[in-house]
This record gives C-alpha cells, sequence and structure tokens, in this order.
C-alpha cells in the first residue's frame, strides 16, 4: 500500500482518519494524499438562506463571494493543519484544494490511491459545521478502491470482526485487510451465515488456508444461523475494534440482504469498517 487518500474536512472525523493513515503508512512509507473538497454548490445555495427576500443580484453575489472566500481560507486552514501532522509524524504527503462535487472528486482521487480513509460523516460545506452531508454512501459501490470509513475516535486495531460469506467482495476485502495490516499482530473472527454447518465450516476452512501464511493473525470462527447485523449486536458490537466486510453492488439481490451490513455500521457510527469494493 503506497498511497492513502484522506479527503479533508473540519471534523473530528478526519483527524481520526489521519491517526489510521499514520498507522498504516508507517511500516510502507506510503504517500498521504490530502484533499480538501469545497462543495461550491452547497455555498451557493447556503448564502440564499442569508437573503431569503429579494434583494438584488449585487447583493447575493456580494454574499456568495464572501462565504466562498471564507469557506476557502479555512480549507486552506485545514490543510496547513493537516500537513502539519504528517510532519511531525514523519510522513510523506501530499495536499490540495479542490472544488466541486464532493463524492465525484472522491471517487476520481480514489483511482489512483491504494486506500481511502474517511469520516462516516462528513462536513466539506466549510461554511457550516452542523449537519452532516452524504459524500460516503454516494462513493460506497462507485470506487475500486477500499474504504476505510472511521468513526470520531481512534482505536487500536486488536481484534477484528471478518464478515464472510464466500463471495468476491468479501474475500476481496479480507484480502486487503490482512495484506495491509501484515506488520501487526491482531485476533481475526470469521463470522458467516448460512443454514448448513457443514457448508459454513468448508468455507472457514478455505479461507483459513488462505490466511494462515499470516502468522500475525490468530484466526477464530463463528457460524451463525440469524442475520450478520442480529449476531453483530448481540455478540460483537462492544467487543471488536473494527470490522471487514464486502460491498455488493452489482447484484441488487445480494445488496439488498448482504451490502445492507456496512450500511447498517456507517449508520450506527460507533465502530471502524473496511469496506472492499
Amino acid at each position: 500500500m503506497r498511497k492513502i487518500l484522506i479527503p479533508v474536512d473540519p471534523s473530528d472525523y478526519t483527524k481520526t482518519a489521519m491517526e489510521y493513515a499514520a498507522l498504516f503508512a508507517k511500516p510502507e512509507k506510503s504517500i498521504i494524499e490530502g484533499v480538501a473538497i469545497i462543495d461550491v454548490l452547497d455555498v451557493i445555495e447556503h448564502a440564499a438562506t442569508y437573503l431569503p427576500l429579494p434583494q438584488g443580484l449585487d447583493s447575493h453575489k456580494e454574499k456568495e463571494d464572501q462565504l466562498l472566500s471564507e469557506t476557502r481560507a479555512k480549507a486552506e486552514e485545514e490543510m496547513k493543519q493537516f500537513a502539519r501532522f504528517c510532519h511531525e509524524k514523519h510522513l510523506k504527503c501530499n495536499i490540495k484544494i479542490a472544488e466541486g462535487r464532493p463524492d465525484y472528486i472522491i471517487e476520481k482521487e480514489s483511482l489512483f490511491n491504494d486506500l481511502v480513509i474517511i469520516g462516516m460523516r462528513n462536513y466539506f460545506h466549510f461554511e457550516r459545521e452542523d449537519k452532516p452531508e452524504t459524500s460516503l454512501n454516494q462513493i460506497l459501490g462507485h470506487t475500486i478502491t477500499p474504504i476505510l470509513a472511521v468513526t470520531k475516535k481512534f482505536r487500536p486495531v486488536n481484534k477484528v470482526l471478518f464478515a464472510y460469506d464466500g463471495s468476491m467482495p468479501s474475500i476481496k476485502a479480507i484480502q486487503r485487510f490482512a495484506f495491509m495490516m501484515r506488520n501487526y499482530s491482531y485476533e481475526a473472527v470469521l463470522l458467516t451465515k448460512s443454514n448448513n454447518e457443514m457448508a459454513a465450516h468448508e468455507a472457514f476452512d478455505k479461507m483459513e488456508q488462505y490466511l494462515e501464511p499470516y502468522d500475525n493473525i490468530t484466526v477464530f470462527r463463528k457460524w451463525t444461523q440469524e442475520s450478520l447485523i442480529k449476531t453483530f449486536e448481540k455478540e460483537f458490537k462492544n467487543q471488536v475494534d473494527m470490522v471487514v466486510c464486502g460491498m455488493h453492488s452489482q447484484n441488487l439481490l445480494k445488496r439488498f440482504f448482504v451490502g445492507s451490513f456496512p450500511k447498517y455500521l456507517i449508520e450506527l457510527n460507533e465502530i471502524p469498517v473496511f469496506i472492499g469494493q
């Protein structure tokens, strides 16, 4: 993993993303790409709320220019703090400011990075920080690059839950995460839902054979006939530091039943989730 993308906003989520980036980047000497995204259309729409009654085009334009100037200044300050963090952590980084629709910019930038680390809530409208928007949900399933969606607080990665259903997205997610974490020791629980216990353990066997060369991972099994969400809530919600799962984006039926798990975790906003695309 040589390049990590962090879409930068003024929230605590970005600070947490930077901590995870530092964790993964150091052993690999990776480059962290920080991009502050200004949603210009959102700024313009927000400017209109200050002038609810018709007051002339000049007044509206003046307010738009003022908010855009303030927003750009905030973005520049965030990037200075980002660069300062990288310098203090002895990390290589590149920084830039982009203007446009956040999900489009993230998708485009992600193509040339190995990992995207982004907050579960996004605040790319720098002019107001009271209401999150939905860039993360919009990019799920629309990029080939894995995504680490983080909460407000950083936590060391000691125990991980692998949501494993034998599908290509779930296998790819586990492969990428295992490689990314190959320099760290941790426990991993393979969780699968199946009505057939024998089939479940056959699937476990295959994945454990794949993970065997990673001697830094201690693997456990969990077979369930309940949904992944119910099992997670009963047994793992307060027991693991991260969840790894695949995102089904092609098959609508699979996306409805299996793809709902990462979206549930993002809505929960309590535990980081690594999503293989």
